[in-house]
């Protein structure tokens, strides 16, 4: 593993954010983002996991911490290029993999971009909280720019809720985020 460069992802800005206004300076880093989606996951999961889902709380954990460590070597990418071209992101994440010597968890991170897992879904419903909760604290401090992100997350956030999990979730996944302050329609 090369942590040396792993550990780079400390001060790379998220760049959606930067596009949007937020200054580097407190643009929020990928380390910093990946920290969050981990708790948000690991509280999900084990939540979930006692009352309706069926899910391995470590392969979620490994999911979290694994989503974007392949920024260490190609740089944050904004939503659009990587809907735009998922099969090539998705190559381009596997190259980084290897790059990184974390080659042996490549798998992982080809569950989550296929996200059809139970894990795969709540790392993408946690990332896209974090993201959300992110957003807000932007909002709050001023910078109005970022509502569109906000907004967009937001309704990716409600589509994994109301279509990604099993139904028997539903109500359980809204009160869980109620908590966390997400308030989905």
């Amino acid at each position: 593993m090369n942590l040396e460069r792993i550990s780079n992802l400390k001060y790379v800005v998220r760049s959606g954010w930067v596009i949007r206004g937020i200054p580097n300076s407190v643009a929020e880093t990928v380390a910093s983002h990946t920290f969050e989606v981990m708790m948000v996951s690991m509280y999900l999961a084990d939540v979930l996991r006692g009352s309706c889902l069926e899910v391995n709380v470590e392969k979620v954990l490994k999911m979290s911490l694994l989503h974007d460590v392949p920024e260490a070597v190609i740089g944050d990418v904004v939503r659009l290029v990587k809907t735009k071209a998922p099969e090539l992101f998705a190559e381009a994440e596997l190259e980084a993999m290897n790059q990184l010597n974390l080659s042996k968890y490549a798998d992982l991170l080809e569950d989550l971009n296929k996200g059809f897992t139970n894990e795969a879904k709540l790392v993408r419903l946690s990332d896209a909280v974090a993201t959300y909760l992110q957003g807000i604290r932007y909002l709050k401090a001023g910078y109005e720019d970022v509502r569109e992100i906000v907004l967009n997350v937001r309704n990716t956030i409600e589509e994994i809720v109301n279509s990604g999990l099993p139904k028997d979730c539903n109500h359980v996944l809204r009160n869980v985020l109620r908590s966390i302050s997400v308030d989905i329609k």
